[in-house]
């Protein structure tokens, strides 16, 4: 028996493995002695299974290799045929861990309290030992973890807490088909359109779907890992113009910079926002300087990419361009081009002028900020190091004991804990700071973190948007490649928009021909391919690079 025990299992032949390769190459086209070399000697790829794990760079190294515009689709539809069930069994996966966590951290619980009745205290071996399996279970940062001052029964008690909470059937969710999810993460915003154009207003226009759900759409594993992130501001307007870029693009349109790559407003609507109460208790003495310390766990589960052959319209923006086209056709008299003008101007604000790609991303962040104000700017330097002391023990705090909840609407949760705290930094410095947690996305009645976490990978109606890339394609475009059949005279009406768009952002524009639309990844696709950017050091960092580039 335990020669059997021990007996590996054969591991599939080579050979077997690279032509299960080669016949998914000829499924999709790919001509195999060229893309199977590629595969091999850039990314290392040997078997089907290597592909699960291709991230978007690995991608678009490979889509560099194409020779012809079509070899990019070929790719992207390999890439998905790999994926084709990775996500529900990464779902699965998922529930199945949390629910094993969920008991090895109850029997950890279990053997602390025997410790305990024996005698022990914190600082023994064999209840640290135990205590680091429990923080291990409940997935609580070591940093995080309740400090040495806390007894062991009010460890113990705390972490009961949050086991009973985690364990708690929160609202029953039903998880949503593909189709479904991506129309209803964030009020669809997935399918809603960018007005790309230079001014920073309109940045709150709420737009209605651009596009319509592909016939074959589907959602694969992240591109993107779990991460903790720390950005300070300096300044309300600051603080306010990073929560509309994240909740516009997410991570893409921070990195982007000015979200050049969005066209710099990033005007679009968002199916969701984060509001808290200390927003409107906002100190507005000049004398006085501003400090919000923020840290948020950002946790993508589940990733999508609109190939161009994807892009259909909705219903309403075609018969909306329809309608445009008769304008074109029948039109005539003074007042044919100001009726035009008002029609194209009232589609690009009400549609976008461009549809995204992607990749996007579904998931939720969780934040937790410290506010800090009643300070002189001379001071500035102090009080940062006082409010990312005070954050920590506030996020530590929230680990040990669930903060009680306020009503949360169903998409965002608003200021679920406000308390105030006086940090006496030396005799000349008191600046009072508020805290508070928000979240975006997970279920909204959720208390604490580790519940939330918990009904967030329980059910995808949970997920919101948090990531929408950076890949558009202009709505002329889409007509001539897309809804050529659906209008008389296609290439008149794209002209039309195109001019349109170029008069009222100032913006240069072209109609691309085929070749152009499937090579050029437009200006995103410079950014996507360099490994370094996607390795996104720290957000603090690129937040710094972005206020230098705004000046």
């Amino acid at each position: 028996m335990a020669t059997a025990e021990h007996t590996p299992v054969d591991p599939v032949p080579r050979d077997k493995r690279t032509q299960d390769l080669q016949e998914m190459l000829e499924e999709v086209g790919l001509t195999v002695e060229y893309w199977l070399l590629k595969l091999q000697e850039d990314l290392g790829v040997t078997c089907p299974q290597a592909l699960q794990h291709i991230e978007e760079k690995d991608l678009q190294k490979l889509k560099s290799q194409a020779k012809y515009p079509w070899e990019e689709r070929a790719l992207e539809k390999l890439l998905n045929l790999a994926h084709s069930n990775r996500l529900s069994e990464l779902q699965k996966s998922r529930i199945e861990k949390r629910n094993k966590k969920q008991e090895q951290a109850a029997q950890a619980l279990k053997e602390l309290k025997d410790l305990m009745s024996q005698g022990k205290q914190r600082n023994t071996e064999a209840v640290m030992s135990k205590q680091a399996e429990l923080r291990e279970a409940m997935d609580i940062p070591k940093e995080y973890w309740l400090p040495s001052k806390t007894s062991l029964k009010e460890v113990i008690d705390n972490m009961q807490k949050q086991l009973e909470l985690t364990n708690l059937e929160l609202s029953q969710r039903e998880n949503l088909p593909d189709k479904d999810l991506v129309s209803w993460a964030s009020g669809g915003l997935a399918l809603h359109g960018i007005y790309k154009t230079t001014d920073q207003g309109g940045l709150m226009e709420k737009n209605e779907n651009l596009l319509k759900v592909p016939r074959d759409f589907s959602l694969f594993g992240p591109r993107q890992g779990i991460r903790m992130e720390t950005v300070e501001f300096t300044s309300y307007e600051e603080e306010s113009m990073f929560t509309k870029k994240i909740e516009k693009g997410g991570f893409s349109a921070i990195i982007s910079g000015k979200g050049e790559g969005w066209g710099g407003s990033l005007e679009a609507g968002f199916g969701g926002s984060i509001h808290s109460k200390y927003k409107t208790t906002r100190r507005k003495h000049s004398e006085h300087s501003y400090l919000c310390s923020t840290k948020f766990s950002y946790i993508p589960l589940a990733s999508c990419y609109f190939a161009i052959d994807q892009l259909q319209l909705s219903k309403a923006a075609l018969q909306e361009l329809k309608y445009i086209e008769d304008l074109l056709d029948k039109t005539t008299g003074s007042d044919r081009s100001s009726l035009l003008r008002h029609r194209a101007k009232s589609f690009f604000h009400r549609f976008g002028s461009h549809a995204n790609q992607g990749p996007l991303h579904l998931g939720g962040i969780y934040w937790w900020k410290a506010v800090s104000e009643g300070f002189h700017s001379e001071q500035l330097k102090e009080v940062k190091q006082q409010s990312a002391k005070a954050l920590d023990a506030f996020i530590s705090g929230s680990f040990g004991t669930p903060i009680a909840k306020g009503a949360g609407g169903v998409n965002v949760s608003g200021s679920d804990s406000n308390t105030t705290s006086q940090n006496k930094t030396s005799k000349n410095l008191q600046a009072e700071v508020q805290f508070s947690v928000a979240q975006t996305g997970g279920p909204p009645e959720a208390n604490g973190f580790v519940q939330w976490k918990a009904g967030l990978i329980a059910s995808n109606q949970t997920w919101f948007v948090i990531d929408r890339g950076l890949h558009l394609v202009p709505i002329w475009d889409i007509i001539l490649f897309n809804h050529r059949s659906d209008f008389k005279y296609p290439q008149g009406v794209a002209d039309y928009l195109k001019a349109c768009y170029i008069t009222m952002t100032r913006r240069t524009a072209h109609i691309q021909d085929e070749e152009e639309l499937l090579s050029d990844r437009m200006k995103g696709r410079a950014f996507l391919e360099d490994e370094k950017s996607w390795k996104i050091p720290t957000l603090g960092e690129l937040f710094k690079k972005l206020k230098i580039s705004s000046k």
